[in-house]
């Protein structure tokens, strides 16, 4: 058996975390889908609300559990076990006392009270990043109950709020969305210029080069011609017909296209350019 590649850039040694929470009103009917961004460069929604600093030494520990059950039968002891009531826990520390941790640390009746520990649910994003190694980003799919733990007002010592986040299960058993970076993925964005009216347009990935591609061609066509190259293995293409293409290659590699095949129009073209 052939042993794996070693990848150090696998392995993650975190540079920073931040946290956001949403509460569980502001999300209509429980989807939770319009405030998970896209890409991991997309700023989050205006929603979500930015917890603020972190004690960093405590990170965001992850706890999974799991009830096991253990059979003994047949003369023999622990013939059999299984699983149940997998569940998922998780943390931070906070550090600031603002508006926002206000509001699950120990939030009263009014802004001016404070109150007894209560139930109080909110959505959690997590966004972690690993040098422009990779960003990696958490959304809770349910809302999570917040448990507060004991913190001490101490003469010289820094404040700070330990929360439990005790999250909930979909119905598929699923608790977070991943919004991660995709190792090695780039995105190009291809122009037609100067209106041609005929004629056809070749993209290069790679050193292969498909076939001529009609001037005002479909994303979907585009994506045929692209695909059907041997270097690439499902690039996604959108836009309009005729242009702008956005072109994601998942496992990268340089693109280029060339224009010399359109005609009519006004000087047409072809260009490419990293999105």
């Amino acid at each position: 058996m052939t042993a794996p590649a070693v990848n150090p850039d696998a392995s993650r040694i975190w540079d920073e975390a931040e946290v956001y929470v949403l509460a569980r009103s502001a999300v209509p009917g429980g989807n939770i889908a319009p405030f998970i961004p896209a890409q991991v460069d997309d700023e989050p929604h205006e929603a979500w609300e930015f917890v603020g600093l972190l004690d960093a030494a405590a990170g965001i520990p992850v706890n999974p559990e799991m009830e096991i059950v253990h059979y003994d039968a047949f003369g023999h002891s622990r013939y059999r076990s299984k699983a149940r009531k997998g569940t998922v826990s998780t943390g931070f520390t906070a550090l600031e006392d603002n508006s926002v941790t206000r509001k699950f640390v120990l939030p009263g009746s009014t802004a001016k009270k404070i109150g007894a520990p209560r139930g109080v649910y909110f959505y959690t994003m997590y966004v972690l990043r690993d040098e422009d190694i990779i960003t990696d980003i958490w959304v809770s799919l349910r809302p999570a109950l917040f448990e507060l733990g004991s913190f001490t007002k101490a003469e010289g010592e820094q404040e700070m709020y330990a929360i439990t986040v005790h999250h909930a299960n979909d119905p598929n058993r699923d608790v977070f969305e991943r919004v991660e970076t995709i190792e090695g993925e780039t995105t190009w964005s291809v122009t037609i210029t100067g209106a041609p009216t005929g004629g056809t347009f070749t993209i290069t990935v790679n050193g292969q080069t498909t076939t001529g591609i009609t001037y005002n061609a479909t994303a979907a066509t585009v994506q045929t011609a692209v695909n059907a190259l041997s270097s690439v293995d499902g690039a996604t293409v959108t836009g309009s017909a005729g242009g702008p293409y956005t072109i994601t290659l998942p496992d990268g590699g340089a693109l280029t296209v060339s224009g010399t095949g359109l005609t009519g129009g006004t000087n047409p073209a072809a260009a490419a350019v990293p999105a």
